[in-house]
């Protein structure tokens, strides 16, 4: 299964409807077997590497990023999702991604 994190300031607002974002997304393209949750951002360099994809609402700082670089985890900004501006790339960006694992 693979794990997506969806990361914003307290964890609750704005990353929630993202997360409710991609999982309306999934459904409506038959993708199963994704877990997408939402944390807080202090917490998350602490369990980034327990996830496949990180979504962004803030750029990633320097330590999350290089969390990413090291663990193979990739980066998605997650507010092109959030405010449906070129959401397409963002969702493209996961598709490539979950296929990427396939391999």
């Amino acid at each position: 299964m693979a794990n997506i994190v969806v990361a914003c300031g307290s964890g609750v607002a704005t990353s929630e409807t993202v997360v409710s974002l991609i999982k309306g997304f999934f459904e409506d393209h038959n993708i199963s077997g994704v877990n997408v949750e939402a944390t807080d951002f202090k917490g998350l360099a602490g369990v980034l590497p327990n996830y496949d994809i990180y979504v962004w609402i803030a750029k990633p700082t320097k330590e999350i990023q290089d969390i990413c670089d090291r663990e193979g985890i990739v980066d998605v900004n997650g507010v092109n999702i959030l405010t449906g501006n070129n959401s397409d790339d963002s969702y493209k960006k996961i598709l490539w991604a979950l296929q990427k694992m396939t391999m």
